[in-house]
């Protein structure tokens, strides 16, 4: 599946072009990438044949690679410059809405957007983060950036391959396909880390080869993982590694004949995503992981623990960065663990944290609802309970399994697999002996027995045995018996309202 196509630069013109002869007259636009802006202004502003001004409170006012205008450092000297320049144009105004909260300069803005109102004279405000006064915000229009598109990337990735090549003499042995993936690898950074990214991935292995895709992917992972809301992990899982759950295995093996382009052809509908609940330890999240595996789909997991923000809309506003950027991504199964550490007070009146967790469920609600195919959402819950009933409604997710601890031929399958990664011959160990002895045993305690049986053997100086397994598993209370209660509501949940994984 190729997934989506990302937004071109062009559709963000295009967006843009609507806003400013919609006679808006302040856009906002977050984000740390001026260049980008300021090229994409250029771009309008060529085609609309007007204008294009900057701001900064170190240079002044400026038209367009031209000399500042005198004295137009200060805001209220930019604003007062701006109003007597005659005909239409753009004005980029760079990390002004620090400025707005003085009176003198939020009044003089409004009167000025007042005026722009009737011609094609648009106020560009940009910043990485933007809080105007709410006298402002009624005549501000946000304008989504987003993160560069394949097709951006692609040229950036071709001019800094051509450039290492000509000023480090660094051999680029890449095919046309092989430049397009590197770019496909680099989606979802800003354009100036995507080549920062690049060019040090080149300069540490002094070449541009096949290794290369890899090693930029890896430091993609890297980069992503210090943002600590959204990171791309290693596809290394598959059902190969799993035992069990064969009904989720086949459920996940139908739907991906509507990844193919026969498949969507023949009217197949490409699947959102599902809800993984059950028993700790069952599997739950190395499932949800192996579906990128079989898929061949990247994987990114969503901490929805670190959603939380001390201030007020940042929370909101972080979550749809994430939604955002797993969107430029696909194909990518998203990854939420444990969905109900962020959701569950959403179920209640909201009042243990006014209401954020109620804000952050809409927002998850709405992209769920109104994303485009390509990002398959895989999420785990262990107390399924405590979700609000918006999330479990018909249609959020194609279907909720329902992971139980495993059956006696289960967990002969659990004990040979932990056994082979381990290094031992399965056909040397009485597995249905181990699998009576097991009973109530998760996968995660079978995979305990086994650790705790090496260590054994060896302090014993012996081989691993049947025996030591089985004197392992008799010394262990599972969580079936420990917390027998819980279990019991879990199942009797799931019951009417989930399919069996297995």
């Amino acid at each position: 599946m190729a997934g989506p196509r990302p937004g071109r630069k062009s559709d963000k013109r295009d967006e843009l072009l609507l806003l400013i002869n919609s006679r808006h007259p302040i856009l906002t636009i977050e984000t740390p990438e001026e260049e980008r802006v300021e090229q994409l202004l250029f771009e309008v502003a060529t085609q609309l044949a007007v204008p294009l001004f900057t701001w900064s409170v170190t240079t002044g006012l400026a038209r367009y690679h031209g000399a500042p205008i005198y004295n137009s450092e200060t805001p209220e000297a930019a604003l007062s410059n701006m109003g007597v320049v005659e005909g239409d144009g753009i004005f980029l105004l760079k990390d002004f809405a620090r400025y707005c909260e003085n009176d003198r300069v939020c009044r003089r803005l409004r009167e000025l957007a007042e005026r722009f109102r009737t011609a094609r004279r648009s106020i560009v405000i940009t910043a990485g983060s933007i809080h105007l006064p709410p006298e402002l915000d009624g005549d501000a229009a946000p304008f989504a950036l987003g993160l560069p598109s394949v097709e951006e990337l692609l040229t950036g990735v071709k001019q800094t391959l051509a450039e290492l090549n000509r000023e480090n003499h660094v051999p680029v042995a890449l095919d046309i396909a092989g430049i397009q993936q590197i770019a496909k690898n680099l989606l979802g950074l800003p354009y100036a880390e995507a080549m920062r990214t690049l060019r040090l991935c080149v300069l540490s292995q002094g070449k541009a080869d096949a290794p290369l895709l890899d090693a930029v992917l890896d430091a993609k992972r890297e980069v992503l993982r210090g943002d600590g809301l959204l990171e791309t992990v290693r596809r290394d899982a598959s059902f190969a590694d799993i035992a069990g759950l064969q009904r989720l295995r086949e459920w996940l093996g139908k739907r991906k004949s509507a990844l193919t382009p026969e498949g969507q052809k023949f009217g197949l509908v490409p699947p959102k995503g599902i809800l993984i609940t059950g028993v700790q330890g069952c599997g739950k999240s190395l499932a949800a992981k192996a579906v990128a595996g079989e898929w061949g789909f990247e994987l990114a997991r969503l901490d929805a623990g670190a959603l939380y923000d001390k201030f007020i809309g940042e929370s909101e506003k972080r979550l749809r960065k994430a939604l955002d950027l797993a969107q430029k991504m696909a194909p990518l199964v998203l990854w939420i663990d444990e969905i109900e550490k962020a959701f569950a007070s959403a179920g209640s009146s909201g009042d243990a944290d006014a209401g954020l967790s109620q804000r952050l469920l809409a927002t998850l609600l709405t992209w769920m609802q109104d994303r485009e195919s390509g990002v398959f959402l895989a999420a785990t819950s262990n107390n399924i309970s405590a979700l609000p009933p918006e999330m479990l409604r018909k249609g959020r997710f194609d279907e909720i399994f329902f992971v139980d601890l495993p059956n006696p031929t289960t967990r002969e399958a659990l004990f040979a697999l932990h056994l082979k990664k381990r290094g031992r011959d399965s056909g040397r160990f009485d597995l249905q002996k181990l699998s009576a002895a097991s009973n109530g045993f998760s996968g995660a305690e079978i995979e305990q027995a086994i650790a705790s049986g090496l260590y054994t053997a060896f302090a014993a100086k012996q081989q691993l045995t049947t025996d030591i397994l089985l004197s392992e598993l008799k010394s262990t209370q599972p969580l079936s018996v420990t917390r027998s209660e819980d279990i019991a509501v879990i199942r009797e949940w799931a019951h009417t309202r989930a399919v069996p994984a297995d």
